[in-house]
C-alpha cells in the first residue's frame, strides 16, 4: 500500500512491510525479523501493529502512537521469523481510535497487544 511509503518511520524503524487491508476494521500485515533490527523485537512487534493500525485510519492525515495496553509475546521470536498480523479498529473516540492486535509466525500465536493511536 503506498501509505506505507508515506510513513514518517522509515527502513530501519519501518516495522510493517507489507499490508493488506480485510475490510474497513482490519488490515494485516507482515513483519520480517531480522539479527539487524535497530530496537527490541517487543519494540517492532508494538510498531508493526501500530503502522498497520494508522493505514487504517489515517490515509489523509498523520497520527501518532499515544498509548499501549495488554502488550505481550506469548513465545520466543528469532531473526528469520515472519510475523504475520491481523489488527482490528475496536473504537472511536473523536480523533483517538483504539484496536486490538495479534501476531502469528507459522500459524500459531506469538503476540497480541492493545494500542491506541491519535490523530494530529
Amino acid at each position: 500500500m503506498s501509505w506505507l511509503s508515506q510513513l514518517p518511520h522509515q527502513i530501519p524503524f519501518r516495522a510493517a512491510s507489507s499490508a493488506r487491508q480485510i475490510d474497513e476494521k482490519t488490515i494485516e500485515g507482515a513483519f520480517l525479523c531480522t539479527a539487524n533490527d535497530d530496537a527490541p523485537i517487543e519494540i517492532m512487534v508494538a510498531e508493526a501493529m501500530a503502522q498497520l493500525a494508522g493505514g487504517l485510519v489515517f490515509r489523509e492525515a498523520h497520527g501518532f502512537l499515544t498509548g499501549i495496553d495488554d502488550c505481550a509475546i506469548d513465545r520466543a521470536i528469532e531473526p528469520g521469523d515472519i510475523i504475520t498480523f491481523t489488527v482490528t479498529l475496536d473504537a472511536q473516540f473523536g480523533g483517538t481510535y483504539r484496536f486490538s492486535g495479534t501476531g502469528t509466525i507459522d500459524g500459531l500465536q506469538c503476540c497480541r497487544g492493545r494500542f491506541y493511536l491519535a490523530q494530529t
